[in-house]
């Protein structure tokens, strides 16, 4: 690789990634965003817990968590 060569990092891009992780983070913890149907978010932020419909073994993780 030379000083000439582009990489493809380094190209601007007008289209949005197909995927993405939000969250947030301070020095102890990370918050990451995660899209649900209704029909689990809803009743999640009604009873403040997840509902039977919600399976973990269902779910994909870019960092599985620690069980």
């Amino acid at each position: 690789m030379n000083d000439q060569t582009v990489r493809l990092s380094d190209v601007p891009t007008e289209q949005e990634p197909k995927f993405r992780v939000r969250a947030l983070h301070t020095a102890s913890t990370v918050t990451v965003y995660q899209a649900y149907d209704p029909q689990i978010g809803l009743a999640a932020a009604r009873e403040g817990r997840f509902p039977a419909a919600w399976k973990r073994d269902r779910m994909t993780w870019i960092i599985k968590p620690c069980s």
